[in-house]
């Protein structure tokens, strides 16, 4: 048998047993093992930013078009461009943009994904949780659990916005998303006192007896914008900024002092002016708000101006640096405690230039 006539055997073999491991629902690893246990994390995800000013005018126009109760939730997505259609920001997160007009309420459900709203603009809505209304100022964040009943409504005469960040797209990936909705399409039944979470919660005190032994939900709804501004004041006042971030808090979990949420770790941070952040990566894809200030945010090779309501992904092992004009104070979340819960979570601190 020549060496050619061999070689023509053998590729019709292997066409053939190719074939059949497709028939049985089988492939060979070798052909798809360095793409799937890679050196370094190799997403999809691209670095983005979406400014406010751009996208205000389209959410109020969707004002215009759909009712808050016909909607469910009026929201636009803020989709990664590089996942069109998929309605996440990170291959684990949801980020979209809420409008609730005067007078409006978005009825009340209840899922089992987790999510958080960082108030963009307006003041004296609220959004009630088992039918506690926690009332919204600008730049507070407000929790809801996965789990929890729970509405919006606005009584006031401006627009609200709040920008809602989601662990959606981790749920689906996991097949363990469900949903309920109230059979009147309304609000949940009042239930404890407006603020009583945060009087229980929030003051450095926790109930001796009447919590549920197995509770690990946040029980704290809240992190007003006052306080915890006035937190990294306190910081800059008394230390010098860490050289990859500047002043950085994470939120806390009174009950165990863990992340806000099972599956969402949330920052506050702020960048002194003329300070320039030496740069770092991290494998918790990230989502950046700016609340005041003005700057550069350098993602690996790409530059985006910030300003207030900028809205950054900074995805998974990109290379970050912030280049702060006036003092920037940023709001952030991601899913790191995912990730440190799995033992998964990495950093590197680079040498600044």
């Amino acid at each position: 048998m020549t060496t050619q006539r061999w070689n023509d055997e053998r590729a019709d073999l292997d066409e053939d047993w190719r074939k059949a491991l497709q028939d049985a629902n089988l492939a060979p690893l070798w052909d798809v093992l360095a793409a799937l246990v890679t050196p370094t994390p190799q997403g999809r995800m691209e670095a983005a930013a979406w400014s406010y000013e751009t996208v205000r005018p389209l959410l109020m126009k969707a004002g215009e078009l759909i009712s808050a109760a016909r909607a469910e939730r009026r929201v636009l997505i803020l989709e990664n461009p590089a996942t069109p259609g998929e309605s996440r920001i990170t291959d684990t997160l949801y980020a979209g943009l809420q409008l609730i007009l005067p007078g409006e309420v978005a009825p009340a459900h209840r899922h089992t994904q987790s999510a958080l709203r960082f108030i963009m603009e307006g003041s004296g809505a609220f959004t009630a949780l088992d039918g506690e209304r926690i009332y919204m100022e600008k730049y507070d964040l407000i929790l809801t659990p996965n789990w929890v009943w729970h509405d919006h409504g606005n009584e006031t005469n401006e627009a609200m916005v709040w920008l809602d960040g989601l662990d959606i797209p981790l749920l689906k990936s996991l097949d363990a998303s469900f949903a309920e909705h109230r059979p009147d399409r309304g609000a949940c039944p009042p239930g404890r006192a407006d603020g009583d979470t945060r009087e229980r919660w929030g003051r450095n005190l926790r109930p001796v007896r009447g919590v549920a032994p197995d509770r690990t939900a946040n029980p704290l709804y809240t992190y007003p914008f006052s306080e915890w501004s006035r937190t990294l004041t306190a910081m800059e006042a008394s230390d010098p900024p860490y050289p990859h971030e500047g002043y950085r808090l994470e939120f806390r979990n009174p009950l165990d002092g863990g992340a806000v949420m099972s599956t969402i770790s949330a920052f506050a941070q702020s960048v002194p002016a003329g300070f320039h952040t030496a740069p770092m990566r991290s494998t918790d894809g990230t989502i950046f708000v700016v609340v005041s200030g003005t700057g550069t945010i350098m993602i690996d090779d790409r530059e985006f101006a910030l300003s207030e309501g900028t809205v950054v992904v900074a995805p998974s092992w990109s290379t970050r640096r912030i280049l702060a004009n006036e003092r920037l104070i940023l709001f952030s979340y991601s899913d790191r405690t995912v990730q440190e819960k799995l033992n998964l979570w990495r950093e590197e601190l680079l040498p600044a230039d």
